[in-house]
C-alpha cells in the first residue's frame, strides 16, 4: 500500500510542514544583538581612548581650597 497523502494527514508539524522560524520578533531579536554589539564596541574604543581599562589620567579628586584661621573658626 502507498501512502500518498500521510504527510498531509499527520497533526504533528514535519520538516514539510513546519513554519519557517524567522518572524518580526526574531528580526527585532537580531537587530537588538547587532545595537548592543555596536554599543559595547564603541564604548571598548572610548575607554581605550582615555587610558585603557585600570589606570586612572588626570586629577581623581580636586584639592580643596586653603582655609584661613580666621574663617576656620567662624565655621568650626
Amino acid at each position: 500500500m502507498s501512502q500518498l497523502g500521510f504527510e498531509s494527514a499527520s497533526p504533528a508539524p514535519t520538516v514539510l510542514t513546519r513554519r519557517s522560524a524567522w518572524n518580526v520578533y526574531t528580526a527585532m531579536l537580531l537587530v537588538s544583538l547587532v545595537f548592543l554589539l555596536v554599543a559595547a564596541l564603541l564604548l571598548y574604543l572610548e575607554i581605550r581612548e582615555y587610558g585603557g581599562f585600570g589606570s586612572v589620567k588626570g586629577p581623581t579628586a580636586q584639592a580643596r581650597p586653603a582655609v584661613s584661621a580666621a574663617a576656620g573658626l567662624q565655621w568650626a
